[in-house]
């Protein structure tokens, strides 16, 4: 990506409204008896092969969702061999505009970020618009050893916080818990698998962390009358779902799936159960519902 990209994306920003980034799109939009679900999906891998989703995960019908978001690791290695990743194409719909995949951890370690690119048609930080909703997929691995991506990124946040109309609803997902100092959210491990307290949201000063810099903006969108969500996917070994909204009334959630990992048939029956985050949106009265659903009824009930 060259230096020239941003001032050309600023200005798809204004007359595509897809946000002005490397995979932003905007669909057609649907009918006002519509009711669209939007479910996301953290920490989705197999324990037992590694290099396939939770067979549950594998199993919904995906038909059934107006958007995909996924919370990365989604595989093991999702990117160490090609393989992987196409499958995961054909669960997913990659490709697709409303299906976003932030990675993680275990989706980066393999390398080979080209096959990403090439096998979604997009940068790993995009936006998407459609039907009065803005989803913006973030990069949370990135850090100023990429400082022109992660530069990029920052822009693409605020160039959506700055210019979302109101009453529109706005979702920004990542990978990792980078969530500190955010006032009234709790960081602990209780409910995250690590914490990315030092996480930097752009190059221009080690201060600039997410409470510092990204998370006002969402505050000020949320001021003019956007509701916001904050979606992370590096959860499920001890809390299988989180929500608290922020003292400004930002909604923080956390949501991940891992009970692939217990082999004890009478530990697993006891175990808490895998949760999925679905949103449902109602486009005649432009109302925003959540709920986490237990993952095996979900399941089950197709």
């Amino acid at each position: 990506m060259t230096n020239k990209y941003i001032p050309i994306c600023i200005l798809l920003f204004f007359i595509t409204s897809t946000f002005g980034m490397p995979g932003g799109s905007s669909s057609e939009t649907k009918s006002v008896n519509d009711t669209l679900k939007y479910i996301f999906l953290g920490h989705a891998y197999d324990y037992l092969s590694g290099n396939r989703v939770d067979p549950r995960v594998e199993g919904l019908n995906y038909s059934n969702f107006d958007r995909i978001w996924l919370g990365g690791d989604v595989c093991k290695d999702a990117l160490l061999r090609r393989p992987t990743i196409e499958y995961l194409d054909t669960l997913f719909n990659l490709a697709s505009p409303s299906t976003q995949y932030s990675l993680g951890n275990h989706d980066i370690r393999g390398g080979n970020m080209a096959w990403y690119r090439e096998v979604t048609g997009k940068e790993s930080y995009n936006v998407y618009s459609a039907n009065g909703a803005v989803s913006i997929c973030m990069n949370s691995q990135l850090n100023p050893s990429k400082c022109e991506e992660l530069n990029n990124q920052f822009d693409m946040i605020k160039n959506v916080c700055d210019t979302i109309n109101s009453n529109s609803y706005l979702f920004l997902f990542m990978h990792s818990n980078i969530f500190k100092d955010v006032p009234g959210v709790d960081v602990g491990v209780k409910y995250y698998h690590a914490n990315f307290q030092y996480w930097n949201a752009n190059c221009d000063s080690s201060n600039a962390t997410f409470s510092s810099v990204i998370y006002p903006m969402l505050v000020k969108a949320k001021n003019r009358g956007v509701g916001v969500y904050v979606i992370l996917g590096d959860a499920g070994t001890y809390e299988k779902s989180y929500y608290q909204p922020s003292v400004d009334t930002v909604h923080f959630f956390g949501n991940g799936i891992n009970n692939s990992r217990i082999k004890d048939s009478v530990l697993l029956a006891v175990a808490p159960k895998d949760k999925v985050l679905i949103f449902e949106h109602i486009i005649a009265t432009n109302e925003m519902s959540w709920q986490f659903h237990d993952l095996d009824s979900l399941f089950n009930a197709q």
